[in-house]
């Protein structure tokens, strides 16, 4: 877990009463094994209006990274920070 509270975490749903600090928006399921994870923001960040860009990509993203975890044969974290790197070709148009 680093500093930036900005950042979007994913936690394990049993493990979620850990972490008071997050605020849970939405819960997503891996594809692999039905582990459900809730997603959300530290309560002292403040998340754009919630883009609907956005919910759609961090689910997918999680997703993936549970996905690669089946892949590489290893246990899902309790506690993951989504990492979202912009499309800076986009945003240039």
């Amino acid at each position: 877990m680093t500093d930036d509270v900005n950042s979007p975490v994913a936690i394990l749903d049993k493990e979620i009463a850990k972490y008071p600090l997050y605020t849970i928006e939405t819960f997503e399921l891996c594809d692999c094994c039905g582990a459900r994870f809730g997603i959300g923001y530290h309560q002292a960040c403040k998340p754009s209006a919630g883009s609907s860009h956005e919910n759609d990509t961090l689910p997918r993203k999680l997703r993936e990274m549970l996905a690669e975890d089946h892949g590489h044969d290893r246990k899902h974290k309790q506690f993951t920070e989504i990492w979202i790197i912009p499309n800076w070709d986009a945003s240039a148009d």
